[in-house]
């Protein structure tokens, strides 16, 4: 039996925000390192009801934004 894992097709739209706990999972960063670079101004958030939202252009200008590591 041949398993494979389905690729999504090149046109698949991309996520354009993501949840602190997504970017948790996905980065490697902690949740209080996240909450204290919005609470710090340095990573741009909105709120949709009581969920924290990062919109994906933010994330990556944020990541980009961190220093090298040595």
């Amino acid at each position: 039996m041949n398993r494979r894992t389905p690729t999504p097709p090149e046109s698949a739209p991309q996520k354009k925000a993501f949840r602190v706990e997504e970017i948790v999972d996905t980065t490697g960063m902690g949740r209080t390192s996240i909450f204290a670079a919005i609470k710090d101004g340095r990573l741009k958030a909105v709120k949709a009801g009581r969920s924290t939202l990062i919109l994906a252009k933010d994330l990556d200008a944020f990541l980009s934004s961190l220093p090298p590591a040595a």
